[in-house]
């Protein structure tokens, strides 16, 4: 509110500065300004009546940006724009001739040529063209109505590009809304077979990975709605994930999980992380062989760095349902950080290795 305020009175302020620039210049750069010459009545050395005939144009101004455009001339309907506007002009143009002094009338009599008067023969003095007078104030009644035109031009396209930019933002966010629902059940599934997996071999650990997935539940379904958390909490809610993923893994894997820097300063998007540390236990893990995962996370100078390394096992669903996860991150990188984000992953000899960096705010 105090925003559109401050915004209004900059463009009344500019208004007025406009309009003083518009009427007082010509009475600054007057020949005659500051003195008292003679004849007509004058402001400052500058004919009063010409002061007077300007000012007639700021309520003209307005009149046709504010009400006449709008109405008539965005609508189309162009003669009864134009026929106000040239009735307007003829108004004008007998008011002012109304504010101009009498002045001696510049037509011949008997009298002239005075006696002993010898010039070209048939020589009559020129009546002057009576609307020599009026091309001044036609053309300055022309450049307000034509800035007039142009305030409303600018002012709808700026208007129209506003809405544009609305309905663009409303359509990324429609997009980030339903990508978070494909990736709430997604992580649910994945979570809750392996709370399955240590109730099956009834592990002494199932009642703390409960906990834990209450913890990230909670996170899923109520913090992250909100469009920025914490960095600290996406970290929290990755390190829990990893603790849950420890519990169901066997011996056989060697996991290294590093958290650098300081997460307190920094927002992120949520859940925008947690996709490539789900494949890297998903196809990083086996129950027969030596698995290894590494996973560090660093914060430093506004931008946080993200390195997953894990040995790839090859499983029939490779490729299919991690698609999901993947392509929602990927897509939601493109959505929120444009321009501010590298993100690198493929697989080098028997790794897959994903390299992630973005800037945060």
């Amino acid at each position: 509110m105090i925003q559109i305020m401050n915004k209004r009175a900059i463009t009344i302020l500019m208004h007025i500065i406009c309009w003083a620039l518009f009427l007082f210049l010509p009475v600054i750069f007057s020949p005659d300004f500051g003195t008292s010459p003679k004849g007509f009545t004058h402001l400052l050395g500058y004919p009063l009546h010409f002061f007077l005939t300007n000012l007639l144009l700021v309520p003209f101004f307005y009149f046709n940006a504010y009400f006449l455009v709008p109405k008539f001339f965005f609508n189309k309907e162009n003669l009864l724009y134009f026929g106000a506007i040239l009735l307007l002009l003829c108004l004008f143009l007998f008011i002012s001739d109304l504010l101009i002094p009498a002045r001696p009338r510049l037509i011949p009599n008997n009298n002239f040529p005075p006696p002993g008067f010898r010039g070209v023969a048939g020589d009559r003095p020129r009546i002057p063209f009576a609307g020599a007078r009026m091309i001044p104030r036609i053309l300055t009644f022309s450049l307000v109505w034509l800035l007039g035109i142009i305030l409303q031009v600018v002012e709808r396209l700026r208007i129209t590009e506003k809405r544009s930019k609305e309905n663009e933002l409303a359509k990324v966010n429609a997009e980030l809304s339903y990508l978070k629902l494909q990736i709430n059940p997604h992580f649910l599934f994945n979570t809750l077979n392996n709370i399955y997996s240590l109730a099956s071999i009834q592990s002494e650990q199932t009642p703390a990975a409960i906990m834990k997935l209450s913890e990230i539940m909670r996170y899923v379904t109520q913090d992250a709605q909100a469009d920025l958390m914490p960095l600290e909490q996406e970290i929290h809610y990755v390190n829990n994930y990893i603790e849950l993923q420890k519990m169901r893994s066997n011996d056989k894997l060697e996991l290294r999980f590093e958290a650098q820097g300081d997460f307190t300063k920094n927002k992120i998007a949520p859940l925008l992380l947690i996709s490539f540390v789900e494949n890297a236990f998903k196809y990083g893990i086996s129950n027969h062989e030596k698995s290894k995962i590494a996973i560090l996370i660093k914060a430093e100078n506004n931008r946080l760095n993200m390195h997953v390394q894990n040995i790839v096992f090859e499983r029939e669903e490779n490729g299919s349902t991690s698609s999901i996860g993947m392509s929602n991150t990927r897509r939601r990188l493109e959505l929120l950080y444009p321009g501010r984000y590298s993100l690198d992953f493929g697989r080098k000899d028997n790794f897959y290795i994903v390299d992630l960096k973005i800037e945060l705010i």
